[in-house]
């Protein structure tokens, strides 16, 4: 039985990202005649559950309050999508104890001033939200070739080799900055075993290799 990760929850993120760009579509009613796309919707929302990264009732009513000039709204509205505030890295602001040693010293790296102080909250969001807009970006990057299945022509073939090379460099930066995300995500370092995603967080239990093989 598979153990899922920091690692996979971020990746399967990336994954989900690339396939349905539109965020106006994370939820069940978009996404709803695509089997594939929709399992892996709800194995995030489990995912995101498990690893406490959730928003709580009040970030949520503050959040969509704002949006709709409503004093209050549906909970389908509240919950129809986590993935957004993940990356946003609103999860971030309901962590009152947790410390983070190593990204904080990082960050006073960049102190010009006494008056320079560290504020958790603040600093480690706008370390993270950027870190991970940035992340996002060079996925893009990555999967630049993704699409090529034959490459006709030797002008063609030599730019796929080129940005293949240079990708391959790409990979260890990126590495670099996954172990900072990763440490933000989850500092406590949890892990699960699939079948207790399945049975205390909702996982999808349909085989997706297998829909995604009748889907191909």
């Amino acid at each position: 039985m598979k153990t899922w990760t920091t690692k996979d929850l971020l990746y399967k993120t990336f994954e989900f990202k690339g396939m349905v760009p539109n965020s106006n579509e994370w939820n069940e009613s978009s996404l709803k005649w695509n089997q594939p796309r929709l399992i892996r919707f709800r194995r995030l929302n489990a995912l995101l559950k498990a690893f406490e990264l959730t928003r709580t009732e009040k970030q949520k009513n503050n959040l969509w309050t704002i949006l709709s000039g409503k004093k209050k709204v549906k909970e389908s509205e509240l919950t129809k999508n986590e993935i957004e505030p993940f990356l946003r890295g609103d999860f971030i602001h309901k962590r009152e104890t947790t410390e983070y040693p190593r990204i904080q010293e990082l960050i006073e790296k960049e102190k010009s001033f006494e008056s320079d102080s560290f504020n958790k909250s603040r600093d480690i969001y706008s370390f993270y939200h950027h870190l991970m807009k940035y992340r996002m970006e060079i996925e893009k990057v990555l999967g630049h070739n993704s699409g090529v299945l034959e490459a006709s022509g030797l002008g063609f073939r030599s730019a796929i080799s080129i940005t293949a090379e240079l990708n391959n460099d790409l990979y260890k930066t990126v590495e670099k900055i996954d172990e900072m995300l990763f440490e933000i995500i989850n500092p406590k370092n949890l892990t699960f075993k699939e079948d207790t995603l399945i049975k205390e967080y909702g996982f999808p239990k349909e085989d997706l290799d297998s829909i995604d093989m009748d889907n191909y």
